[in-house]
């Protein structure tokens, strides 16, 4: 026997005696398990945490080791919160409303006839019948008022990223997403009959949009205002009947308003795409939901928002996407809204949606639905 097969056969004696030790201690978390089940005792338990972590490094003979002794303790103990969850069997989730999507129902999309919403809106529900609304809120406030069922509004921009002030409102309000829609955007810079490039002298246009266009309108001379949504400008610009102002905004509002296209696909980034979603009071019951969207909020201590998110890692469900905002009139901490895929209500997914629940100071699924494809 060489020296590595003698060093081998030691390292599984000691391996032996580990997971010998780790039965017996999973042994004795049952009994832990039972009592907080018997106590009304919740799982969490920080201070007796930090004990054992401290107890973990005070022991260790090898200082050299305090870090990594630290970090199996982590693992050891959140092995032991997964055993005594299921032992326990007490959900944090609320118990949320389901209803089936109603195809029929009273739609509302943002901007006017032609915005990018609406046409989202035709690509969700198969029609065109729905009302506009001038701003985002306006949209949740007509739900809030049952004067729509659901709504239709921009949430993220493959080339400027999440709207911020959609993501504050779904949580302002309480509504969840029920569905998306991915749109491939193609600006054009529209004019009335006759317009000329050297004619322009104002480009009207939503922020997103313009941003979106950067590349194309740096360098220019034209004053850049920045208006209520592509479509309204579209409208704005038609109704002027003036050469010196154009609109950035798809084709189809040139169709719409009787505009020219003096170019067409201006946008700095060919692949540029726009994620739509259908806003409704009540989660959807459907067996096809494979997307969840959570809003959550954490203390702000090190390694808060890594142990949250790495539960959803354990049970191998996909983190789509996670954004952060400010808690209001709380400096340093933040909503963090993530979106998972998995199937909704597997058991991996509650097991994990649990554990974010119950280290979390607010907690909220705001959406299941089917994942949408991009078109």
């Amino acid at each position: 026997m060489d020296e590595l097969d003698r060093l081998r056969g030691q390292i599984d004696a000691v391996d032996k005696e580990i997971i010998s030790l780790f039965e017996k201690r999973m042994g004795l978390v049952l009994g832990v398990a039972q009592y907080k089940k018997e106590h009304n005792t919740a799982v969490l338990q920080t201070s007796r945490e930090d004990e054992v972590l401290k107890k973990a490094v005070e022991n260790i003979q090898n200082k050299d080791y305090s870090d990594s002794a630290r970090q199996l303790m982590v693992e050891i103990m959140g092995l032991s919160k997964d055993l005594q969850r299921k032992k326990i069997v007490k959900s944090n989730l609320i118990s949320y409303v389901r209803k089936p999507l109603d195809i029929n129902g009273k739609k509302g999309y943002y901007g006017d006839k032609g915005s990018n919403s609406q046409q989202a809106m035709i690509d969700f529900f198969g029609d065109d019948k729905g009302e506009s609304f001038a701003t985002f809120e306006d949209i949740f406030v007509a739900l809030k008022e049952d004067k729509i069922q659901y709504g239709v509004l921009p949430i993220e921009n493959s080339s400027t990223g999440a709207i911020t002030e959609v993501y504050d409102l779904l949580r302002k309000y309480g509504f969840f997403i029920v569905g998306e829609q991915w749109q491939g955007i193609n600006h054009c810079l529209l004019g009335v009959t006759g317009t000329k490039l050297e004619d322009i002298r104002e480009v009207y246009s939503h922020p997103q949009a313009i941003t979106q266009c950067d590349n194309y309108l740096s360098g220019s001379k034209w004053t850049i205002i920045p208006y209520k949504s592509t479509a309204s400008s579209s409208k704005f610009v038609a109704e002027q009947k003036d050469k010196s102002k154009t609109a950035i905004a798809s084709k189809r509002n040139a169709e719409l308003y009787g505009l020219d296209v003096i170019a067409e696909n201006i946008q700095s980034q060919s692949c540029n795409y726009t994620r739509f979603i259908v806003i409704g009071k009540n989660l959807l019951e459907s067996d096809k939901s494979d997307k969840t969207s959570i809003v959550f909020a954490l203390n702000s201590t090190p390694g808060a928002l890594f142990n949250a998110l790495k539960y959803f890692a354990k049970n191998g469900i996909n983190l789509l996407n996670i954004e952060s905002r400010p808690v209001e009139n709380s400096p340093e901490r933040y909503y963090f809204y993530v979106d998972l895929e998995y199937p909704c209500n597997s058991s991996k997914l509650n097991e994990a949606l649990e554990y974010v629940a119950e280290v979390s100071s607010f907690f909220e699924i705001i959406g299941e639905y089917a994942k949408g494809q991009r078109v």
